[in-house]
C-alpha cells in the first residue's frame, strides 16, 4: 500500500517536472514567431513597448481561471460568476494598457497616426479577449482530462495555461506585425 503511494508520488513529481518543462520550452516558439517578422516590428514598436504588459496581464487572467478549476472551494462558484467577477478588471486593464502604450510611444516621439491609434486598440482589446478566452476553455478542458486521470490539476494546470497564453500573445503580436500593421 505505501509503495503504490509512493509511485504515485514519483509519478506525479516527474510529470509535474515534465509539464513545466515543455511547458516553458514552448516559449521559445513565441521568440521565434518575433524573430521572423523583426522586420516588421519597427511601425509597431508602440506595440511591441506593451507585450511584456500583455503577456503578464492574460498570464496572470490565465493562472486565476486555472486556479479557480483547480480549487474544489471556488469551483462552486459558476463559470458565469467567474467571467462576471473578471470582466471589470478587464476594461480597466485594456484602457490602462491601450493609454500607457499610446503614451509611451508618443513620449518616445514615434509617429503614432488616428488610423494606427484605433488599429492599437482594437488589437490590444481583441486579443486580450480572445487570449483570455481560449484560456477559459483550454483550461475547462485540461482541468476535466486532469482530473479524469486522477492527477491533481494545481500541479500542473497553471504553469501549462500561462505558458500557452504567452504563446498565444506573442503569435498575435506576430500575426499583427505581418497583417494587421
Amino acid at each position: 500500500m505505501k509503495q503504490k503511494s509512493y509511485n504515485r508520488r514519483v509519478l506525479t513529481i516527474v510529470f509535474v517536472i515534465f509539464s513545466v518543462g515543455i511547458a516553458s520550452s514552448l516559449s521559445l516558439l513565441g521568440g521565434v514567431g518575433i524573430e521572423v517578422v523583426s522586420e516588421s516590428l519597427l511601425p509597431i514598436v508602440p506595440l511591441v513597448i506593451v507585450l511584456p504588459a500583455l503577456n503578464s496581464l492574460v498570464g496572470d487572467y490565465a493562472t486565476l481561471i486555472a486556479a479557480h478549476a483547480g480549487n474544489p472551494s471556488e469551483q462552486k462558484r459558476s463559470k458565469l460568476e467567474l467571467i462576471m467577477a473578471m470582466l471589470p478588471s478587464i476594461g480597466v486593464n485594456c484602457v490602462f494598457i491601450v493609454s500607457m502604450g499610446l503614451l509611451l510611444a508618443l513620449q518616445q516621439d514615434y509617429q503614432v497616426s488616428l488610423i494606427f491609434a484605433l488599429k492599437y486598440t482594437v488589437f490590444v482589446i481583441l486579443s486580450i479577449l480572445l487570449v483570455i478566452s481560449a484560456m477559459f476553455g483550454l483550461t475547462l478542458l485540461l482541468n476535466g482530462l486532469l482530473k479524469k486521470n486522477k492527477l491533481n490539476p494545481d500541479d500542473v494546470l497553471i504553469p501549462i495555461v500561462t505558458t500557452i497564453s504567452d504563446i498565444f500573445m506573442l503569435g498575435l503580436i506576430a500575426i499583427a506585425a505581418v497583417i494587421y500593421f
